[in-house]
């Protein structure tokens, strides 16, 4: 264990983000008796959500304190001026400055096709934006061919150098170090500039991580997570990503040139078990121990 990389992983956890969904969020009516503030949320946009959910839920997190960054799935969103509306409105009523552009998987519901088409309206600066994360792919799509990411990521580093706010990579979860580090290594030659933000499920089961690998189509997320679910007695048993956050702040540790700044978490497991288990560590002294597993001091 080394202590240089264990602080990382301290910093990882004050700096953390979290994602949530609308009706996750009706369920509690609240994250504060659970949840920091100092902590962003993203609100996820799937394809059968109504944008106003989105935006409500939004305006009722910016009132609880958060800063919040809602999803805008560029395929979802049938015209600009549909775009324009539900752009300001987070703006304008929800006080929104963060957001995260994404293509919003196969089906086109209009005009607009990819997260570049949002970023060319500069719809993002007249509402004042400050931050806008777009997709990273560490294991590649389902969608979009591996050529058409590597032309994706080269555009919005283009267009990020005249964007007067700023910009980042925001990735799809994975499973393993291994996955981001040569993913950031193959960036790195096609020229990113872009920070990243690394996308990791929280604690959750066996089960239900191969279940959200499979139909986001992540395949060797889904391989690696299956030959764990061989190794343990029941797939109901509860996996927390110890090994993956150690294994990203060592890189991030020992590569003073890596992009990697924060770790955002995907709830699969469900919002308050995720941030009851990151509390505890976020406010604990802890070890990262032979079983490959942070233990409390």
């Amino acid at each position: 264990m080394s202590k240089e990389t264990i602080n990382v992983v301290k910093n990882f956890l004050k700096t953390y983000s979290i994602e949530t969904t609308p009706n996750v969020y009706e369920k509690y009516g609240n994250f504060s008796e659970f949840l920091g503030k100092n902590h962003n949320i993203y609100i996820t946009y799937l394809p059968d959500e109504k944008s106003d959910n989105v935006i409500e839920t939004a305006k009722k997190l910016k009132l609880e304190g958060y800063d919040v960054i809602p999803h805008l799935p560029a395929r979802t969103i049938e015209n600009n001026k549909d775009l324009e509306r539900y752009i300001g409105e987070l703006a304008n009523e929800a006080g929104c400055s963060k957001i995260l552009i994404i293509g919003g998987g196969g089906n086109q519901a209009g005009e607009i096709n990819s997260s570049m088409d949002v970023l060319k309206t500069d719809l993002l600066s007249k509402y004042n934006f400050q931050y806008v994360g777009v997709a990273g792919h560490p294991e590649g799509s389902p969608d979009i061919s591996g050529e058409g990411l590597d032309l994706a990521i080269k555009e919005k580093n283009q267009f990020s150098k005249n964007a007067d706010f700023k910009m980042y990579l925001a990735t799809q979860f994975f499973f393993e170090a291994k996955s981001l580090i040569d993913w950031e290594k193959h960036l790195n030659k096609i020229g990113n500039l872009l920070p990243i933000h690394a996308g990791i499920p929280g604690p959750a089961s066996i089960k239900t991580l191969i279940n959200y690998a499979r139909s986001c189509g992540i395949r060797n997320s889904l391989r690696f997570i299956t030959k764990q679910a061989f190794n343990l007695t029941k797939l109901a048993t509860l996996n927390t990503p110890d090994k993956l956050m150690y294994d990203l702040a060592d890189y991030s540790y020992k590569n003073v040139d890596s992009r990697l700044t924060k770790i955002h978490f995907y709830a699969f497991g469900g919002m308050k078990k995720t941030s009851d288990w990151l509390n505890n560590l976020e406010n604990t002294n802890f070890i990262y121990n032979s079983s490959k597993q942070f233990e409390t001091e």
